[in-house]
């Protein structure tokens, strides 16, 4: 009986290659526009857009970066929330200054960790206070298929703070979770691990409706290196604490498959251009 592996890893190369190829990199005037990049929780940002915020910084434009939660949730279970909470800053911080963002321009809203959708009147309007305090002109936003609930609120919250503000805006819209699909990460050998890839792989339709949406694309040529540092410091996501086998990072995620999505040639975006009302 042949191996499902190679087969697996030769589609995914092939889908891809299929997103890179049907994608339009951003040009010279895109990359020098002011931005600000909305994450739901502190690393969202250097693993779904990190190589854009790179490539902008380097362009000369205004980046900023708002992270929505505390982050508080991701090891609760091994860690008081108000001592996470304020390693998870911490991180946020360091990583944004390798991303080339300062202190002054990364905004901690601190809401609480997967409660987003609970907090959405006020979190609306902390956001719309932003938008109409900087005015950029691209707005970068977790993609609302196959991610996680704070992934999807923060896309729909923002959107709604861009229709009140009412001003002319492109929305790149990144994807994070959902890469976990089949062909991209294997289905894994627990029942939860393959539960969530199923569900990723289902709202994306084996990943081909991102073929549809996700047609623009920024190079990471140059600046993958620094992007790795960026997410290095993440250090609660990234290393195991004081060796404890429960304390979960991202390397564990579907053995393994699942960080190397975000460190392809390209990262891609959902473009979308919302005109002045």
């Amino acid at each position: 009986m042949m191996d499902a592996n190679p087969v697996r890893r030769a589609l995914r190369r092939l889908q891809r290659l299929a997103l890179g190829r049907r994608a339009r990199t951003f040009n010279e005037d895109e990359l020098r526009c002011p931005a600000m990049v909305f994450a739901p929780h502190p690393d969202d940002e250097t693993l779904g857009c990190g190589g854009a915020i790179l490539q902008k910084r380097r362009a000369g434009a205004a980046v900023r970066i708002v992270l929505l939660t505390d982050g508080a949730s991701s090891h609760a279970h091994l860690i008081s929330r108000d001592e996470l909470k304020a390693q998870r800053a911490k991180e946020a911080l360091g990583a944004a200054k390798v991303l080339g963002v300062e202190e002054a321009d990364v905004f901690l809203l601190g809401f609480p960790d997967g409660a987003l959708d609970a907090n959405r009147e006020a979190a609306v309007a902390r956001v719309e206070d932003l938008l109409r305090r900087h005015r950029p002109e691209q707005l970068f936003v977790p993609y609302a298929r196959g991610e996680h609930a704070d992934h999807v609120s923060t896309n729909h919250l923002v959107h709604e703070a861009v229709t009140r503000v009412g001003r002319p805006v492109t929305v790149f819209e990144y994807a994070v979770w959902a890469w976990r699909h089949w062909p991209m990460v294997g289905f894994g050998r627990t029942r939860r691990q393959q539960r969530s890839v199923l569900a990723g792989t289902v709202s994306t339709r084996l990943g081909l409706r991102m073929l549809k949406d996700f047609r623009t694309k920024v190079s990471l040529r140059g600046v993958v290196e620094q992007k790795r540092a960026a997410l290095a410091l993440h250090a609660s996501q990234m290393e195991r604490r004081d060796a404890e086998p429960r304390w979960h990072t991202l390397h564990d995620v579907d053995g393994g498959e699942f960080l190397p999505c975000f460190f392809e040639e390209d990262e891609l975006y959902r473009r979308i251009d919302i005109a002045a009302r």
